[in-house]
């Protein structure tokens, strides 16, 4: 929608309109947080509102205003609330545990609308960063109060900011949106420790190797025959998904890249939603089967952290569309978007157990701390090779990014 669309919307001017014209928009909630945006429709509000069409259009032009405008409105009503509760507060310690306690609350409160805001990513990219980047610049201020009064060590602040805003994103999906009201003090508290602290628990490095270089282990087997279409049908799959979504790309379209008939498709797929859903376990495959053979060998937690980012950036970095097809998943079957990440917490919290038993990193509940560090990730590099363009992570950034992780953000 372009800034003259809006200017030509009509507003509510009289306290009827302005309770028709909430009306809509409670009824655009519930139907794009029940039925997701693109199988939402005007219709659909109209009648989850109990009003007529012709209501609808004296006050929005089509969906994506009143979509856009539930984002609007959970975002002014989230910074308020957030620049209110850290007002009265001089330490920049209380700020920030307050900022995070309260972005939570806040999501906890309004859960059906941050889950409609979640799906902008897909939708409209520019207005789901704007939205982060409003909440980055409160995170920054208070970064940069700690630092100049010497509660925070020196920090690059944009760094950090946006790994915050990773860490409350995962949190929220783990604790709030895929279970509500599993967002618990202890949570909190093994969360907050990493913050204020970090992982290190300032034990000597234990011996490794060095990181190997030019591993590959990314390449499909030679396959024939039916598997070698369905590779092709995949591979198609993947550049389309990745290039503009799953609601823009039709079969006829993967099967036109992949250079087969039409019909052949579903000789191994039922339905576009299976391709996609195989597309997301077979980019988990990879990714974890590349980690693997990146980080075989270390035993040291904390490096481990530091070459399974680097891994990481440098796979999503290689494979930007398969990345949006997995942040993508969540909306599209919310069972394998699940399992997409629950398989790599799983592994997770394995490794953090282990690095824990050693002594190397501090003993944390190591769930909330393994979403919180892919969180974290997520955002490094949504923020850098998404929004920034770049072609990798810069490694000013990955080493900014790590010394948080393993020192928090508190002076010794």
């Amino acid at each position: 929608m372009t800034e003259r669309d809006t200017r030509h919307s009509r507003r509510p001017r009289t306290g009827k309109a302005e309770a028709t014209y909430k009306r809509l928009l409670s009824a655009g909630e519930h139907v794009f947080s029940e039925h997701g945006y693109h199988a939402a429709s005007v219709s659909a509000i109209c009648r989850e509102a109990g009003l007529a069409q012709g209501t609808f259009y004296r006050y929005f032009l089509n969906k994506e205003e009143v979509y856009l405008k539930l984002i609007a409105l959970l975002q002014d009503s989230l910074v308020a609330s957030i620049k209110e509760a850290i007002s009265p507060l001089s330490s920049a310690t209380e700020q920030l545990l307050t900022c995070y306690k309260g972005v939570l609350a806040f999501i906890s409160d309004n859960a059906g609308l941050y889950h409609v805001f979640r799906q902008a990513e897909f939708i409209n990219l520019e207005v789901h960063w704007r939205f982060h980047e409003s909440i980055a610049e409160i995170l920054e201020q208070i970064l940069r109060l700690g630092v100049q009064t010497g509660e925070f060590r020196q920090l690059d602040v944009e760094v950090v900011a946006y790994s915050l805003l990773g860490i409350l994103e995962f949190i929220a999906m783990r604790y709030i949106i895929w279970e509500p009201e599993k967002l618990y003090e202890a949570t909190h508290e093994s969360v907050i420790s990493v913050i204020l602290q970090g992982l290190d628990t300032g034990k000597n490095l234990s011996p490794g190797r060095a990181r190997k270089a030019a591993v590959s282990v990314e390449e499909a087997p030679l396959v024939t025959g039916g598997e070698a279409t369905r590779q092709s049908l995949l591979r198609a799959a993947e550049k389309l998904f990745g290039e503009a979504g799953f609601h823009e790309t039709s079969i006829s379209a993967i099967t036109y890249v992949a250079g087969v008939a039409q019909g052949t498709f579903y000789l191994h797929f039922p339905t576009k939603v299976s391709i996609f859903t195989q597309l997301v376990e077979d980019i988990n495959n990879r990714f974890r089967a590349l980690e693997h053979a990146t980080l075989s060998g270390l035993s040291d937690r904390r490096e481990v952290e530091r070459e399974g980012f680097k891994t990481f950036f440098e796979f999503i970095g290689k494979h930007r569309g398969a990345y949006r097809i997995i942040r993508e998943a969540e909306f599209i079957d919310q069972q394998v978007g699940r399992w997409y990440y629950e398989q790599l917490a799983k592994g997770y919290v394995r490794g953090l157990r282990r690095g824990m038993d050693h002594g190397e990193i501090h003993v944390l509940d190591p769930e909330p701390v393994a979403y919180g560090l892919l969180g974290m990730g997520h955002f490094i590099g949504l923020r850098w090779l998404f929004m920034g363009k770049e072609k990798q992570v810069p490694d000013t950034t990955l080493t900014s990014m790590l010394d948080f992780i393993l020192h928090g953000v508190l002076s010794r």
